[in-house]
């Protein structure tokens, strides 16, 4: 009797105890896990068609509130920095595929395959979007082409939106391959072939104040002096850096033109390699190796940490 009694009190105290300090300090999310989970999972299954459509017509009204912040800004390599909602929103959802020829290939499916969250505030994760051709008139409709696979680190603010990220695509160039056509972006009769399909669109879309080119052939003549690049380091003066935000000025066309342009608008240029991959404190506003990390963590994470020279 005496040890129940005694056991009793003592549970009775702590629970007393835990609901003073917690009434008392900052809020924290009681199933943070499950949170962060059904924020990513809500935003790489608006990857997936038809459910990328809206946002791509409709632009930042159709983006369900609570999945970024307004401040959100974030790193993709090998594509680049996006700063700010309408950035970081475009990348996600109007870089998502739609049915257009002459792949048809669409994400059918977004699996976030693997998860962590060790705080409120941070979580990683991997993702495996599937990409299947959609193309009713087509015998190859429902056609397997690959999975694009991306692995993420994320920060949330504290209602639980994104507010920074640091994603990675593997292998991106293959991806490409398999997905978009098979078109062998090596060959030089492939790569002009792009050119002059991409110059049309891009005098049709950049008119008036965001006009680029003179005439279609002053932009193939542009183009074709460039490098042409590849999709596993889009980032720089290339065309394969253009094709990408010629995707994006068909959403936003203000923004986007000049990065299609003859100079790159700040977008498509060569950005060099110590900079643009390891400006975090620039990029997310803190210093590296704080931004991804949980806060009660970071001692334990410091002395282990090697200092890139």
């Amino acid at each position: 009797m005496h040890l129940n009694s005694y056991l009793t009190a003592a549970l009775t105290a702590a629970l007393s105890l835990s609901t003073t300090v917690l009434a008392g300090g900052k809020h924290h999310p009681k199933n943070f896990y499950a949170r962060n989970l059904k924020t990513i999972s809500s935003i790489y299954n608006l990857t997936v068609f038809p459910n990328n459509v809206p946002i791509i017509t409709n632009g930042p009204s159709a983006v369900p509130k609570g999945l970024f912040s307004a401040n959100a800004s974030g790193r993709v390599s090998p594509l680049g920095n996006f700063t700010g909602f309408e950035d970081s929103i475009e990348y996600f959802f109007a870089l998502a595929l739609t049915p257009n020829a002459p792949s048809f290939s669409v994400f059918t499916s977004a699996k976030v395959v693997s998860f962590s969250s060790g705080c409120e505030n941070v979580a990683a994760s991997v993702a495996y979007l599937e990409t299947r051709v959609l193309n009713p008139n087509s015998t190859d409709n429902g056609k397997y082409l690959s999975t694009l696979k991306q692995v993420a680190f994320w920060r949330f603010d504290d209602d639980g939106a994104v507010l920074a990220y640091d994603a990675w695509i593997p292998n991106l160039n293959v991806w490409n391959f398999l997905a978009r056509g098979e078109a062998d972006i090596t060959n030089p009769f492939v790569q002009q072939a792009f050119i002059q399909r991409i110059c049309p669109t891009i005098q049709s879309l950049c008119t008036g104040a965001n006009q680029q080119y003179a005439d279609v052939p002053t932009c193939i003549s542009s183009m074709t002096a460039k490098p042409f690049g590849n999709y596993d380091e889009v980032w720089g003066d290339n065309v394969a850096c253009r094709t990408i935000h010629l995707i994006l000025a068909g959403v936003r066309p203000d923004a986007h033109c000049p990065h299609v342009g003859p100079d790159g608008g700040m977008k498509c240029v060569n950005e060099p390699y110590n900079h643009g991959y390891f400006d975090d404190e620039e990029l997310f506003g803190q210093p590296t190796g704080k931004t991804f990390v949980c806060p009660d963590k970071e001692e334990e994470h410091d002395p282990y940490r090697l200092e890139l020279v």
